[in-house]
């Protein structure tokens, strides 16, 4: 979801920069990128063991998820550009469409609401409501089994290399989604790799 429905990792990265600030540490930029689409609790461990920090995991879990929700509520959110062009052509292909995001359940609401794209989505899940996150294929596994169909029957946008990971690990076909704000991601084990939902590449891949 966050760099691929919406440009937000860069509003994450910026939040969380300050934040690591007030609790007494730096955190390059370069080293912050390559956990974007990875569990929080993965990130966080890695966090506390680099940098000692004094309380547990959870608690700073916890403080990053009300800052990411107060941050995205205060904020005017806008879809990445031809994303609703994009959806509105596979709601008249009939395709059905899920949204996978390792964010949690009520900032996904939030951001849907905001973007007013709730609507086109048939089926949502968040990172909550699988055992382990991406880079494991858990949360796209899901997804196939809502619908009853193949793996090899799905398509999946991937802006970061741990979603693709996933992705591929779930055998489905990835498009990788190219968003400069999302870091220094490795998209080569994409299938196809696009700049804007305007690509006519993504169009031809549905038949029906």
């Amino acid at each position: 979801m966050d760099g691929v429905i919406l440009d937000s990792e860069k509003i994450y990265l910026d939040m969380n920069q300050k934040w690591f600030h007030e609790l007494g540490f730096h955190l390059p930029i370069q080293i912050h990128q390559n956990y974007i689409g990875i569990s929080a609790s993965i990130f966080w461990n890695f966090l506390k063991s680099e940098f000692k920090l004094k309380e547990d995991v959870q608690h700073y879990i916890e403080l990053e998820k009300e800052l990411k929700f107060k941050t995205l509520s205060r904020l005017d959110l806008k879809p990445t550009d031809y994303l609703v062009d994009f959806l509105n052509f596979l709601k008249v292909k009939n395709c059905k469409i899920a949204l996978a995001s390792s964010s949690l359940r009520k900032n996904i609401n939030l951001i849907l609401s905001k973007l007013d794209v709730t609507g086109y989505f048939d089926f949502i899940i968040s990172g909550e409501e699988v055992a382990f996150g991406k880079p494991n294929p858990d949360i796209f596994l899901k997804v196939s089994e809502f619908f009853n169909c193949s793996t090899s029957n799905c398509i999946v946008m991937e802006d970061s290399t741990n979603g693709i990971k996933a992705a591929k690990a779930a055998n489905m076909f990835c498009v990788g989604y190219y968003n400069p704000n999302s870091g220094n991601q490795d998209l080569s084990q994409a299938d196809l790799i696009i700049n804007n939902f305007r690509d006519k590449r993504i169009f031809e891949l549905i038949h029906v």
